[in-house]
């Protein structure tokens, strides 16, 4: 069996070397800053606490009237996105499976896609929760699902990418990938386009399939493996893959930020960096966190690196969230949520998580729906917030309201 291990990312004290010295990893400190926006806390459930490593496939997904969540103690929950007056009326629905579930939800129409640690992929009724059909897989599915023209598409713990109908469970096929001995816990989502899946391995290799038959069309290793022990030689790629401008954006731990030709996977640039948390990529900019939680921003067409920001260093940011067209949202282990100008990286607000404790929780997932935001943290806890105009806006800059509608 093979062994995985956690990148530990949130511990503060890093041993290195052979010798009793310590490297100590402080986080930064947050420059002082009066914030033009807070978050009102419009409700809250509190569900299982889980553990940080269990948390890379978690989403929210919502339709016009609910938002749905999971937790890996099994609970799966249907909230009313509008405040009501008691928690009980918030729920809609909630399931609970014996088995961990470890990624999604995924809304597919009348349906949502949960993946579990026993290796069940699943359908679930949005309506009530009830079990439309399940799947079983070789082992656990870390990944969320990607819907596209009636087929779901998924990766599995071992090292295997996954076609299943969307409407009844039947596996279209499967393609196989050989692991190394040691890599990241969690993998990355597939990345679909014009009948085509691309995806990232775990030995730095990346591959495009024919979404249809499972025919690969091509590979190309962005990351060789170096270095004299299992952990040098780590090249997961546990971003997910990013389809723009015509090209293929990729990240590598260990090894590079690249562009690719997507019909092709020849190289159009590639730049030293290592890290494994989702990118984004806006306007003309490519958005990294690197593995010390350090802000990059590159230009799209050539790789070159416009700005970076030391800000967040080895907070553990998450993954980058998109806010509005303007800015990036940020969150940390430490609780806190951090609004930056795409364009500058400057900070440009900040709010804390819970927003009634002395030290934040751990937040592992945000969504973003327009001027609300969705939170989940390790504690099981998930919020809704109203991101508002702060009172110190509006004492200081009573004639220049803040539009905080950040479009669907």
């Amino acid at each position: 069996m093979l062994l995985r291990v956690l990148l530990v990312s949130l511990v503060a004290v890093l041993l290195v070397g052979c010798t009793s010295s310590q490297v100590v990893r402080v986080p930064a400190p947050l420059v002082e800053i009066s914030s033009p926006y807070e978050i009102h806390r419009d409700w809250q459930i509190t569900l299982n606490r889980f553990s940080h490593s269990d948390s890379e496939g978690l989403y929210f997904s919502a339709d016009e009237k609910h938002v749905y969540f999971a937790v890996p103690s099994g609970e799966v929950t249907a909230a009313l996105q509008e405040n009501q007056a008691r928690w009980t009326d918030q729920i809609v629905w909630q399931r609970k499976f014996e088995e961990p579930v470890l990624s999604g939800p995924v809304l597919d129409g009348e349906q949502l896609i949960i993946g579990t640690a026993k290796g069940s992929l699943k359908a679930l009724s949005k309506k009530d929760g009830s079990l439309i059909w399940q799947t079983q897989l070789s082992s656990e599915v870390l990944s969320k699902a990607v819907i596209r023209e009636g087929n779901i598409f998924v990766r599995t713990v071992d090292g295997k990418l996954v076609s299943v109908r969307s409407s009844t469970g039947k596996i279209n096929w499967i393609v196989e990938h050989q692991l190394p001995s040691l890599s990241l816990r969690g993998v990355a989502p597939i990345t679909w386009h014009e009948g085509r899946v691309y995806i990232g391995w775990e030995s730095g290799n990346v591959e495009a399939f024919n979404a249809y038959s499972g025919e690969r069309l091509w590979r190309t290793q962005i990351a060789i493996p170096r270095g004299r022990t299992d952990l040098e030689r780590m090249v997961d790629i546990q971003a997910a893959i990013v389809i723009r401008h015509g090209r293929l954006f990729v990240l590598g731990y260990n090894g590079k930020l690249v562009s690719l030709n997507p019909n092709t996977g020849n190289l159009f640039w590639a730049k030293e960096i290592s890290g494994f948390r989702d990118f984004l990529v806006a306007d003309n900019l490519v958005f990294v966190v690197d593995e010390d939680d350090i802000l990059h921003a590159y230009d799209v067409m050539n790789g070159t690196l416009i700005w970076r920001k030391e800000a967040y260093k080895y907070r553990s940011l998450i993954d980058l969230v998109s806010f509005d067209e303007n800015k990036i949202l940020l969150a940390d282990s430490l609780g806190y949520l951090h609004w930056v100008d795409k364009l500058t990286g400057s900070l440009i607000a900040r709010a804390k998580h819970p927003s009634n404790e002395i030290e934040g929780s751990a937040i592992v997932r945000v969504n973003v729906d327009r001027n609300r935001l969705y939170v989940q943290d390790i504690k099981g806890v998930v919020t809704a917030y109203s991101v508002q105009t702060s009172i110190w806006y509006k004492f200081y800059h009573p004639e220049e309201p803040l539009n905080l509608l950040a479009p669907k």
